[in-house]
């Protein structure tokens, strides 16, 4: 493992006190505090390419592309929300590495599905999609057009408008419904016969 990346593994977080302490002195403009947090936050950087399965030589690139995100997520945090830095950055830091760092797979390494009989399972779908509550499936419809094809995506914050939520409440119940949907696709998929 590069050297680099480890030291920052290796590293002791702030505090919660240290981290509010620094996020407010960055918000009124000491860039030493901000230098701090970031510095700081880079060890959930290493964390979150690691928990990605970057590895090797482009662990370090990775880490790189993720500090880009944090260094985003530390000028918009706000440290009177009551959530930790690297909770916030999480999402910035993640989408900087998988833009920049999606591992290619080769394809004489893909074995091709032989599907002898078509499978209709729309009916799977719609079974999950009505087992979820009616408000998660209304924001799933209006988020992603779901079970309406030709249906206009809406953005979080006009789901929001719509549904009379903030966007950090769209967000929270889209996620909700979304595991619920892949743990209800997981079991769908070994309960499909082997090809």
């Amino acid at each position: 493992m590069d050297p680099f990346v480890r030291s920052l593994l290796s590293s002791t977080p702030l505090t919660s006190e240290q981290e509010l302490a620094l996020a407010r002195r960055a918000r009124d403009g000491d860039a030493r505090a901000r230098h701090d947090l970031i510095t700081s936050g880079l060890r959930s950087v290493a964390l979150r390419a690691r928990l990605l399965g970057i590895r090797d030589d482009d662990l370090a690139d990775a880490v790189q592309s993720g500090a880009v995100g944090l260094i985003r997520a530390v000028d918009r945090f706000d440290p009177e929300r009551g959530v930790r830095l690297a909770t916030y950055a999480w999402h910035w830091v993640g989408a900087e590495m998988v833009g920049r760092h999606r591992p290619e797979v080769p394809l004489d390494d893909v074995d091709p599905a032989v599907d002898d009989e078509p499978r209709d399972d729309s009916s799977a779908l719609d079974e999950l999609l009505h087992s979820l509550p009616p408000d998660e499936l209304e924001l799933l419809r209006l988020r992603f057009g779901v079970g309406c094809p030709g249906a206009i995506r809406l953005s979080r914050q006009s789901v929001g408008e719509r549904l009379g939520l903030t966007i950090s409440q769209v967000r929270t119940v889209e996620a909700k419904a979304m595991r619920q949907l892949r743990r209800g696709l997981a079991n769908v998929v070994h309960r499909a016969p082997h090809q």
